[in-house]
């Protein structure tokens, strides 16, 4: 089978800090995003400047590839010997965080939309009546949550798989890693309800919130567990 280079000379352990790192500037940088950035454009109530929401939109765009390419970088940063043991599973890694990338494009392309059509209402003498402003911005989001709601299952996917990378060689325990999958199945299911028009029951995303903040600290402090095939390797030299 033929080798993939992917990490350069990265050793495990600077590895797993990387990520580590990253879930953790994730998590950072998802709130920024929720809270700051995406807010005053949901919510417009007439009282940001169309000109500042502008700035704000590019700024949302920009921190939202950057949540959404970390998926990528998760994958990319895997022990290299272990991508080697599951080519399969680590390019169908890369193939879904890839398609979460371009649809997190696509979201913001449609919120763009919406920014754009709040510059056209804001013009001095419109003649669009209150009626027609309200359907409009309600079909605008509602193109824009489809997509939003879409590339988070995708991402959301790519991260189970990640996961399970992880737990086929053992590189996190059984129970923390079995605990991670778990979680990421019940957000799956969650975002899932979207696609039926059903709310989200956000108590059952509480547990990926934990193991967001659990699985970064436990790779921080003490990396990578040494990899199945390694283990296996000694065993049997040592028999």
């Amino acid at each position: 089978m033929q080798t993939i280079f992917v990490q350069g000379n990265l050793n495990p352990t600077h590895s797993a800090r990387i990520i580590a790192i990253m879930m953790l500037l994730q998590m950072v940088l998802g709130l920024l995003l929720n809270f700051y950035f995406l807010k005053p454009i949901l919510a417009y109530n007439g009282e940001t400047l169309v000109s500042d929401l502008t700035s704000i939109l590019g700024g949302a765009t920009l921190v939202a590839l950057m949540i959404s390419t970390m998926n990528l970088a998760f994958g990319l940063l895997i022990p290299k010997k272990s991508i080697n043991q599951h080519t399969t599973l680590f390019i169908t890694i890369v193939v879904f965080a890839t398609i979460g990338i371009t649809l997190c494009a696509y979201e913001y392309a449609k919120l763009s939309e919406y920014v754009t059509y709040l510059a056209t209402i804001n013009v001095p003498n419109n003649d669009i009546s209150a009626e027609t402003s309200t359907l409009v911005r309600t079909i605008l989001t509602s193109g824009r949550n489809e997509a939003h709601f879409f590339s988070i299952f995708i991402s959301s996917f790519s991260l189970l798989l990640f996961y399970l990378l992880l737990l086929r060689n053992q590189l996190l325990p059984v129970l923390l890693c079995g605990f991670a999958l778990f979680s990421v199945i019940l957000q799956l299911i969650a975002v899932a309800h979207t696609f039926f028009e059903a709310s989200i029951p956000n108590i059952i995303q509480l547990p990926l919130a934990i193991t967001q903040i659990i699985v970064p600290f436990y790779l921080l402090i003490w990396g990578f567990k040494k990899p199945l095939y390694e283990a296996s390797t000694e065993n049997k030299t040592a028999q």
